[in-house]
């Protein structure tokens, strides 16, 4: 069995989602049964001159948050009802304080299990943050600078070629690199790689290539792209790409131990995400359902070897089996409060995993004048992250100046809205086809208005 491609999603995003609110019902009419109204019985007052004076109290008090939690309620039962999604939770922290969570829909349609918060999902490309910090950890250990050439510390990645157009016969006219990647590179998915999911000749060859296959190792993996052409120059355009899974080698390598383990003892089990890694534990089997995508009849459950599912990608045993490729760039499963535990550590940035400043470097503009290819208006990189450069109301993406981001392809996605001091998350299992609206339409709902 074996992966493709890791199909974008954004983000990248990764992924953000709201609108008005409304009071509609959802189509699979599943109540939100993870809050609790705090309405009280209504209090008779004293009787005066024969008229009985009833005072009502409103169920809960009129604020910032209760006007919110309205508006993200109302949206999630709308997103529902739509058939958009099966269903989805978010969580909103404020400072530490949990200020909103709301779940609505089906975990799986076909069996009617309500979603839970306790779910455990596919946060693919969610995976890219946890690597970025994962380096530069070893970073503030002295094993590498920035701007190292990858071939370094990787000798397979010391004479790349780049694809510069078409020769007359079809063939591909190649160019020697002129840059060497850098970690840098790597970091801000400037290295020239590519994916497998846009139209070009590169991309046509990673799928033949079968550059994401789950049954190599890591090492293995970085050989193999390593023999592939770049899409272009190094340090001369973004592009989303496997450079993230690049990391993933290059941490195996510094660290002189497996990503898996890695991982493990420095970051999940440091911050207790006991239910997040590279396989699904066993007692959190039951917890991991399908992950749906679209069809001509609308949403339908994902299994492997389905022909409808794109280019070949297997959603279960990567997951669920005894598969060797550890993927820094896709391959984590989480909950959306295991994931909080890591986005709050980031929101407090108080140098319980990296340092202030590191934190600080990571969350700063690294294209400069270097174009952002779909990241989108009003968008930047950082390193293994994506960043709002302009105020609120501009761009493609509504969140504030300042906020920091990422997503995963089955509709999981973050923020870290420093301004406010707020911390968002999302969870859902579905390649949702429209996640510019969606992004939209959660932002609104947030904010209450982009304006």
């Amino acid at each position: 069995m074996r992966l493709s491609q890791i199909l974008k999603v954004w983000v990248i995003g990764v992924t953000l989602v709201f609108v008005q609110a409304c009071g509609s019902t959802p189509a699979v009419k599943v109540p939100n049964i993870f809050k609790k109204s705090d309405q009280k019985p209504i209090q008779e007052a004293s009787q005066k001159s024969g008229h009985v004076k009833t005072k009502i109290p409103p169920p809960f008090p009129i604020t910032t948050q209760s006007l919110r939690g309205e508006r993200i309620d109302a949206l999630l039962t709308e997103l529902v009802k739509e058939g958009s999604v099966p269903g989805l939770s978010v969580l909103i922290y404020e400072g530490d304080t949990e200020t909103y969570f709301g779940a609505t829909g089906y975990a799986d349609i076909d069996t009617k299990t309500p979603l839970k918060r306790s779910d455990v999902g596919r946060y693919y490309s969610m995976t890219k943050p946890i690597t970025g910090v994962a380096m530069m950890m070893l970073y503030e250990q002295g094993k590498f600078e920035l701007d190292d050439p990858v071939s370094k510390y990787l000798p397979e990645f010391s004479e790349m070629v780049v694809f510069n157009g078409e020769n007359e016969d079809g063939s591909l006219n190649l160019a020697p690199s002129e840059n060497q990647i850098t970690i840098r590179d790597l970091m801000r998915h400037t290295s020239g790689m590519t994916y497998g999911f846009i139209d070009t000749p590169i991309d046509h060859m990673y799928n033949k290539n079968r550059i994401l296959t789950y049954d190599q190792t890591v090492a293995q993996f970085s050989e193999n792209v390593a023999e592939l052409p770049l899409l272009y120059q190094p340090a001369t355009q973004y592009n989303y790409s496997v450079s993230v899974d690049v990391q993933g080698r290059l941490i195996e390598v510094l660290s002189g131990q497996s990503l898996g383990t890695f991982f493990d003892a420095n970051i999940l089990r440091p911050l207790n995400m006991n239910h997040t890694g590279f396989k699904v534990k066993t007692p959190d089997q039951a917890k991991f359902g399908p992950v749906y995508g679209f069809g001509k009849d609308g949403l339908f459950a994902m299994h492997d070897g389905d022909p409808r599912i794109p280019l070949g990608l297997i959603v279960d045993e990567p997951f669920l089996g005894d598969l060797a490729f550890e993927s820094g760039g896709g391959g984590l499963v989480s909950t959306i409060d295991d994931y909080a535990k890591f986005a709050l550590m980031l929101q407090r940035n108080d140098g319980t995993l990296i340092k202030p400043e590191t934190l600080n470097l990571m969350t700063t503009d690294q294209l400069g004048s270097i174009p952002n290819g779909d990241l989108g208006e009003g968008s930047s990189f950082g390193l293994n992250f994506a960043l709002k450069m302009t105020p609120q109301n501009s761009g493609a993406y509504t969140v504030p100046k300042g906020t920091f981001y990422w997503g995963g392809m089955a509709g999981t996605a973050f923020f870290i809205d420093d301004k406010n001091d707020l911390t968002f998350l999302m969870h859902m299992q579905v390649m949702n086809p429209n996640f510019l609206d969606l992004r939209k339409r959660m932002t609104t709902a947030v904010y209450g208005t982009t304006q």
